[in-house]
């Protein structure tokens, strides 16, 4: 009987997800249409009409993000990705041609800066779901390329204005992209407004151990997330030390990358062999006086208890962390 519940509920929570999708799909598309039926005149019709097509948009958007994000399906999240970028790049070049249709005028700007808006938002989300170095470094390094033309077309297009006969078209086109190119530099650069103000990354210092014998030394030693366990994280061809999961998804694991060496904290199940993370799950275990960490601060304090292990040889887990400055 208990398997037949879960069964029910999870096709309850299914078709919830996709009755979901469905209406926020639908705000998405209603907002874009409002836009298409902007008057021509900036009157308070106009402004009405501009308000409830951003206030779609917020919800549509944000709502969907969050039935994704529940989706541990690998394929689904790959999918979003893409069509995030892409919407993205019709957005951009729908602001554009609102510019170049309406010569420059307020009309134009408007729309295009709320263009321009939305598609910074679905890159950011885009980016934010880099849960691993090598993906971070990718995108990273693709938000960068693309700024530089960005950036030297904005500059040259106003440039250019300026000096041959002043066009509000072309200036209006030219800080369009000049803002984006520094936005993409931006974002490139790690000032995602999409991830925490905590990394989920940290570098152990002065490492000279492999991996193999790091989870050999600390075998013994119990932790917020149980022993340590070597396994598979996806997209890492070399075998990684594992904290957890926890019941909650939340895991740790450590490895090199571009000869340095990290922690890593995430909640990425589909990261992990199935099989071996039931195997390895574990409730979190607090310390002593009953105090655990929040999740974004565990590979911090993992790094220091592998820190403190190369300089002393001693492994003790502790919770005990730097301070972090508001």
């Amino acid at each position: 009987m208990g398997i037949v519940a879960e069964k029910i509920r999870a096709l309850k929570k299914r078709s919830g997800d996709r009755a979901e999708l469905t209406i926020d799909l639908l705000c998405l598309l209603a907002s874009y249409g409002l836009i298409i039926m902007l008057p021509k005149k900036m009157n308070i019709l106009f402004w009405t009409i501009f308000g409830i097509s951003a206030f779609l948009f917020c919800v549509g958007f944000f709502r969907m993000g969050a039935v994704i994000n529940r989706c541990k399906a690998k394929g689904v999240k790959r999918c979003s990705d893409i069509l995030l970028i892409a919407s993205g790049i019709v957005l951009n070049c729908s602001g554009v041609l609102a510019i170049w249709k309406a010569k420059g005028i307020e009309r134009g700007i408007c729309i295009a800066t709320l263009l321009l808006i939305e598609a910074i938002v679905m890159y950011s989300a885009s980016a934010s779901r880099a849960v691993t170095l090598r993906f971070q470094w990718i995108i990273s390094l693709i938000f960068r390329i693309t700024a530089v033309p960005m950036v030297i077309g904005g500059i040259a297009a106003i440039v250019y204005s300026i000096m041959t006969s002043v066009s509000g078209t072309n200036i209006a086109i030219g800080v369009f992209l000049l803002v984006e190119g520094i936005v993409f530099l931006a974002i490139g650069s790690g000032n995602d407004p999409f991830n925490s103000s905590f990394s989920p990354f940290r570098a152990v210092p002065n490492m000279n151990k492999t991996v193999q014998e790091l989870c050999n030394a600390l075998a013994d030693t119990e932790t917020q997330l149980g022993f340590p366990w070597m396994g598979k994280v996806g997209t890492i061809k070399e075998e990684t030390i594992i904290y957890g999961p926890t019941e909650e998804d939340i895991f740790v694991y450590g490895h090199y990358h571009s000869g340095r060496f990290y922690i890593v904290s995430g909640d990425d199940i589909s990261l992990l062999d199935a099989e071996q993370a039931d195997a390895h799950r574990i409730a979190e275990i607090p310390d002593s006086k009953g105090r655990s960490l929040d999740a974004e601060l565990l590979p911090e304090a993992y790094s220091n208890m592998i820190t403190r292990y190369l300089e002393n040889g001693n492994v003790i887990w502790s919770i005990k962390i730097n301070k972090h400055k508001e």
